[in-house]
């Protein structure tokens, strides 16, 4: 997506020769994110609102708007948006647009209709989904979101990143989000890794050696004491 320019389907396959196939555009509108599964394109559109367009890209040269979902939850500043991602995790799509990240059904990625979920507010530059857990590149923070049930997104950490601010505008561009090898790695005043914490497991409960015995203790029977000698007779 390259912004008011609309989004551009380049042919890759010589990487040093890119060609162009198609583009496409949607009622004059800026597009930011995308993301391509099983031939339609998912892209954030946004000038004065925010519209979700699924478009079917089976044939790169012509591709065609299929459906759209509109005025999603998004924060715009000023008629622009600096920062939106969007991501498919098998029928989910995942964006950020400023101040939102939210979350959409597309139910069957052959057949898309899409339904908002729901949405968290904080103001998100890039974010990285791993399962049912969602890392955001938040203002000065990594958040981490549980996601698990998608209508009410809920907060479970967060950690402070520092960021270089110019000013207001640019410091967007310094933070980005990437999930490898059970790590997140978060660009911004440099670049920060984070541990992902495995899920402990409960101990292992000891089993008995034996079964206990019901049966009452039997005593020990002890010898009779000794018989005293007859006395010697003088």
């Amino acid at each position: 997506a390259t912004s008011y320019k609309g989004m551009d389907i380049i042919d890759a396959s010589v990487p040093l020769s890119p060609s162009l196939l198609g583009t496409f555009q949607y009622n004059g509108q800026n597009l930011y994110g995308v993301a391509v599964n099983s031939g339609f394109a998912y892209i954030i559109t946004t000038t004065t609102s925010t519209t979700l367009c699924i478009v079917d890209v089976h044939d790169p040269q012509s591709p065609t708007l299929f459906t759209t979902l509109e005025d999603l939850p998004c924060v715009i500043a000023v008629n622009y948006v600096r920062s939106s991602s969007i991501a498919i995790h098998g029928t989910t799509v995942y964006y950020s647009c400023e101040g939102t990240f939210g979350i959409i059904d597309i139910k069957d990625a052959s057949w898309p209709s899409p339904q908002l979920l729901g949405e968290y507010t904080a103001q998100v530059f890039d974010f990285a989904v791993d399962g049912n857990t969602v890392y955001l590149a938040s203002y000065a923070q990594l958040l981490v979101l549980d996601v698990s049930t998608p209508s009410s997104p809920r907060l479970v950490g967060s950690h402070f990143i520092p960021i270089a601010v110019y000013d207001d505008f640019y410091a967007s561009y310094y933070l980005g989000i990437a999930i490898v090898d059970e790590r997140v790695y978060v660009a911004s005043y440099g670049l920060y890794v984070f541990e992902i914490p495995k899920p402990t497991s409960a101990p292992p409960t000891a089993l008995p050696t034996s079964a206990p015995s019901t049966a009452p203790p039997t005593s020990t029977p002890t010898s009779a004491p000794p018989t005293p000698a007859p006395p010697t007779p003088a």
